[in-house]
């Protein structure tokens, strides 16, 4: 399988994801609670709002025309328990509401209401009127007597004044200054209390992630070199970063406001049925198209947000490697087809990113046009009901502003579950990597090394393969004596490399035993093995930052002292002290702006300034010229001194001062003993010194011929 191709995930319930991802929550419940509270006041002042309005229209704007009742206005405590009684011209009214019959109204009191026949207003007695009822009454004038006729009833009838008309609006003017600072208060609450939960939130939210990403961070450092073998760097990133940043729209966003739009849903409901029955379910008409498309939208943009990220993923592994590598793309002038290979990824990218937006793109509008479907059924039942006079204008205006109110929450809702989605995909990821757990990981009952680790090191039938049984290491055995230098020379391939990453614990083996001082190192802890190891490879990394910070790699316990001590055993301080600011002088990204030598002894002033008992040097003079590996030949003989020093090396000329050489040829020890015993032999060891020194010699002999 490709080192790109992401591996496929066991198949993991919403249910469990949504708990793993609200055990993080835990530590800031009292927050997030103050939070779903505040979400409660708000929806309360939103509620609200529209409510104010259908009371300031129906109790007031159109408030003179409801049904009213009048009593004398000494006998007003008859109306008490109708309402608070108002007085105009010595009688006193009670206002009812639209709907009110005639059958119940109390003894003693008389049913009256206001109604404008061709603009002039008039009081009739007897009866209250509807509005297809007013539209066609009539005025008669019989005996210097006023009746409205309407519906063949004759009701008694007397024209107002605009001063009476005054009077009877003078409850109103109060209601609407009432009303107002309501309503203002409303919209000064709810503005307060959404600044102050959306800043809780994204506090709360950020803290998680804040935490997410440290535990990432930790558990990438804990994981083994085999993991990082088949997970490119870019889908680390991706997951470090931006799926860590789709679960904070999660956490700062999604999970409160869901909780609010859940409030909104409900509070609208009640409200609705409370005011009209036959309004709020014609309104729910509509809901099981709503579902329908909630289903399919749950279905579809899940699998959407998945691929999305297996595709960015890809891309960023793509993007890091080939930048890291753009000096051998120019080299062989490779620029045209990395960029195909790049463009095919891009383009994936860009057709999965326009398959998750035509789906949104049509959910959302469906959505809405429901919530307008709905709104047209109120106005066309609820008009005509008005008509008839069942239902006041007030209320059919207020359901209108819920209706939308109740839609908005569902059409957010595709961004909310895109949210969701993009989440539980990150999630899925995420959770993933902090389940794998390290494949080098510190035994059960550890055993520590002594104080002063002497550096003996014993191989016994050590077989490791880094896949399945394709063997690298076939039954190993020898022993390395405390403070002795010992090298390892073989073809590539044979095995030279694996030993130095197995004394260090990269990688355990799968058959025999590996011992440090007597010590199993699969027993000895972690942190202790390689604080006793140090290991100089052929490939340097190093970090931006300056070259002190580079030599003790932030080691607060190393002084600038010895860091100078360091650098001065690898001869490396005339070269330092000719910098613009000497051991503070930055290095760019990866030391491009070192020499590979350079960088090559920077490494050796790393390892030495660790104080470690063993010392690995993994091919570590490569990459210096033959008057520099002079000088560290010259150091090594210090830095190795009562201390076990293990080289790898092609060079031969590099190590004829070992104490003793291994020889390895295809996983196996071939050979062993010090250079001239080796060459006397005349076995695998005096074969590589021969080709060696003969290739020497024909360089050597071809600069002369051309010379001359």
């Amino acid at each position: 399988m490709s080192i790109h191709s992401e591996k496929q995930l066991v198949h993991v319930k919403d249910s469990q994801l949504m708990r793993k991802m609200l055990s993080y929550v835990k530590p800031h419940w009292k927050m997030v609670t103050l939070c779903i509270i505040m979400a409660f006041l708000i929806v309360v002042t939103d509620l609200a709002r529209p409510y104010l309005m259908k009371v300031a229209i129906d109790d007031h704007i159109n408030g003179i025309h409801r049904p009213m009742i009048s009593v004398p206005a000494e006998q007003s405590a008859l109306l008490e328990d109708q309402g608070k009684p108002f007085e105009v011209d010595h009688q006193a009214y009670v206002r009812l509401p639209a709907g009110s019959k005639l059958e119940q109204l109390p003894a003693g009191t008389e049913a009256v209401q206001i109604i404008e026949i061709k603009g002039e207003p008039y009081l009739i007695r007897g009866g209250w009127l509807q509005e297809q009822a007013i539209s066609s009454a009539s005025v008669v004038e019989a005996d210097g007597k006023l009746t409205v006729l309407a519906d063949q009833i004759q009701y008694p009838a007397e024209i107002l004044s605009s001063d009476t008309i005054d009077e009877f609006h003078q409850r109103d003017f109060r209601g609407f200054i009432l009303l107002g600072v309501l309503f203002l208060a409303a919209v000064i609450i709810g503005s307060v209390l959404n600044y102050l939960q959306t800043n809780l939130l994204q506090y709360t939210g950020q803290h998680i992630i804040y935490r997410i990403r440290q535990q990432l961070f930790v558990h990438l450092s804990k994981m083994s070199s085999s993991y990082f073998d088949r997970n490119p760097v870019g889908r680390l990133v991706v997951r470090v970063t931006q799926d860590t940043e789709s679960l904070n729209q999660l956490y700062s966003q999604v999970v409160v406001n869901l909780v609010k739009d859940v409030i909104i849903l409900i509070g609208v409901l009640a409200i609705m049925f409370q005011m009209n029955v036959r309004l709020a379910l014609l309104m729910l008409v509509v809901m099981p198209l709503l579902f329908g498309m909630t289903f399919w939208y749950r279905m579809v943009v899940r699998e959407a947000q998945r691929t999305m990220r297996l595709l960015l993923a890809r891309l960023n592994s793509f993007l890091a490697e080939n930048l890291s590598g753009i000096r051998i793309t120019q080299m062989f002038i490779r620029e045209q087809k990395q960029w195909e290979q790049f463009d095919d990824l891009n383009t994936l990218h860009y057709k999965a990113g326009m398959r998750s937006t035509v789906i949104n793109s049509v959910f959302q509008p469906a959505i809405g046009f429901l919530g307008n479907l709905a709104i047209a059924l109120l106005i066309w039942y609820g008009g005509a009901s008005v008509l008839e006079g069942t239902i006041t204008f007030g209320i059919v205006y207020a359901f209108t502003h819920y209706a939308r109110q109740f839609f908005n929450p569902l059409m957010s809702l595709a961004e909310k579950y895109n949210q969701i989605q993009t989440a539980m995909v990150g999630a899925e990821r995420i959770f993933d990597m902090l389940g794998e757990e390290p494949a080098i990981v510190d035994h059960v009952k550890t055993q520590s090394l002594p104080s002063v680790v002497r550096g003996e090191i014993v191989f016994e039938n050590v077989w490791f393969a880094y896949n399945g049984e394709d063997w690298v290491l076939r039954d190993v055995s020898f022993r390395i004596e405390p403070g002795q230098t010992i090298a390892f020379v073989g073809a590539t391939g044979a095995g030279k490399s694996s030993i130095i990453q197995l004394i260090n614990r990269f990688y355990d083996i799968q058959k025999g035993s590996i011992k440090l001082d007597g010590v199993d190192i699969r027993l000895i802890p972690l942190e202790q093995l390689r604080r006793t190891v140090s290991i100089v490879q052929q490939d340097v990394f190093l970090f931006t930052g300056d070259i002190a910070s580079n030599i003790r790699l932030n080691e607060t316990s190393i002084t600038d002292e010895q860091v100078k001590e360091a650098a001065r055993m690898v001869n490396m301080t005339s070269f330092i002290e000719k910098q613009p600011q000497g051991y503070a002088t930055l290095l760019g990204e990866r030391g491009v702006n070192l020499s590979l030598g350079q960088r090559q002894l920077l490494s050796f002033a790393r390892a030495i300034v660790f104080r470690p008992q063993i010392l690995i040097l993994d091919e570590a003079t490569s990459n210096i010229d033959t008057e520099t590996e002079l000088v560290v030949q010259d150091a090594l003989k210090t830095i190795s001194k009562n201390r076990t020093t293990l080289i790898v090396a092609h060079r031969l000329s590099t190590i004829q001062h070992a104490d003793q050489i291994i020889v390895m040829h295809k996983g196996k020890v071939r050979e062993m003993g010090n250079h001239y015993q080796l060459l006397a032999h005349k076995g695998y060891y005096y074969r590589l010194f021969e080709l060696q020194y003969k290739d020497q010699r024909q360089m050597v002999e071809q600069n002369k011929g051309s010379a001359i």
